[in-house]
C-alpha cells in the first residue's frame, strides 16, 4: 500500500512540475518587465509584450510547448537588451 501511495504522489508531483514550467517563465518575464531597473527601449518592450501575449494565448488553448518556446524568445530579447 505504501508503494502505491508513493508512486501516486511521485506521479502527481512530476505532472504538476512539468506543466508549471511555462507559467514560471511567464512569471519571470512579468517580474523582469515590471522591475524598476528594467531599462529597455520602447520598441523592445513592445516586442516582448507582444510575445508575452502570444505565449499567454498558447497557454489558454493548452499548447504548453509552444508557449514555453515563445516565453524563451521573449526572455532572450530581454537579456540582449
Amino acid at each position: 500500500m505504501k508503494k502505491i501511495i508513493f508512486c501516486f504522489c511521485f506521479a502527481l508531483a512530476f505532472s504538476l512540475n512539468v506543466e508549471a514550467c511555462p507559467y514560471s517563465k511567464m512569471t519571470e518575464l512579468d517580474s523582469k518587465l515590471n522591475s524598476d531597473n528594467s531599462q529597455i527601449s520602447s520598441q523592445t518592450f513592445a516586442k516582448i509584450s507582444n510575445l508575452r501575449t502570444q505565449g499567454e494565448e498558447k497557454l489558454r488553448i493548452g499548447e504548453l510547448d509552444n508557449a514555453e518556446e515563445i516565453f524563451d524568445r521573449a526572455l532572450a530579447l530581454l537579456k540582449n537588451k
